[in-house]
């Protein structure tokens, strides 16, 4: 059974380390690896949304971040109808998730892109201490987009991107510091996540399962 885990390590240091790591309780920890990244479904040449643009590109939902947090989001699709709606619905999640991690976990919009084997799971995981007493500021970029079926569920599609977070830092939710010991190696600030979405009425998709992330240099196509 493959390991399902929240692949969240938005800032690298004290939040990898929890949120990071939560595992799934309806699937175990194992050493499952997501699919092999597909160059070819990736947008590495498409031009970076500006980075004082908090609106995101056409049909992505952007949480009101504020000014000390920058969230570029690429506004690659994949050409087939169906599979850009999955990663329309995996960009949104994404970026409700990190909003809720901007919050100290004060936000469950995140809560309806994802089916109710995951939920809790993400819930928890948003209530720990690292989460709940701390912030971030910085820039976050998303690129880096690919879309599959799944290997395990042909009905199923896996989603993949690169996050860097190497602007971004860790802040004190109440008051703003920046929370010292933040020098992990540079690069965890950059890795691939993948989620598995489902299909579900009016040719929708919800997110089901989150693989462990892949660091560079593992992830060769996520460090700039």
């Amino acid at each position: 059974m493959k390991t399902r885990r929240n692949h969240h390590a938005i800032v690298t240091g004290l939040l990898a380390a929890v949120v990071g790591s939560a595992c799934l309780a309806v699937a175990g920890c194992g050493g499952a690896k997501p699919p092999a990244f597909n160059p070819g479904g990736a947008d590495s040449a498409a031009a970076a949304t500006p980075l004082a643009q908090q609106s995101g590109p056409a049909g992505v939902t952007m949480p009101p971040f504020g000014s000390n947090a920058h969230i570029v989001m690429t506004g690659w699709l994949p050409k087939d109808a169906s599979f850009a709606r999955a990663v329309l619905i995996d960009k949104d999640y994404q970026l409700a998730y990190l909003y809720a991690e901007y919050v100290s976990g004060q936000s469950g919009d995140w809560a309806s892109y994802v089916n109710s084997g995951l939920a809790p799971v993400l819930t928890n995981a948003l209530s720990a201490q690292a989460v709940t007493t701390e912030s971030f500021k910085g820039t976050i970029r998303f690129f880096g987009f690919a879309v599959a079926s799944a290997p395990d569920d042909h009905a199923d599609v896996d989603v993949s991107g690169c996050v860097d977070t190497a602007q971004a830092v860790n802040t004190n939710v109440s008051t703003g510091a920046v929370l010292p010991g933040q020098s992990p190696p540079p690069d965890t600030d950059y890795y691939r996540f993948t989620d598995e979405l489902a299909p579900v009425s009016g040719g929708q998709w919800q997110v089901v399962a989150n693989y462990q992330p892949v660091y560079y240099p593992q992830a060769k196509e996520c460090k700039p």
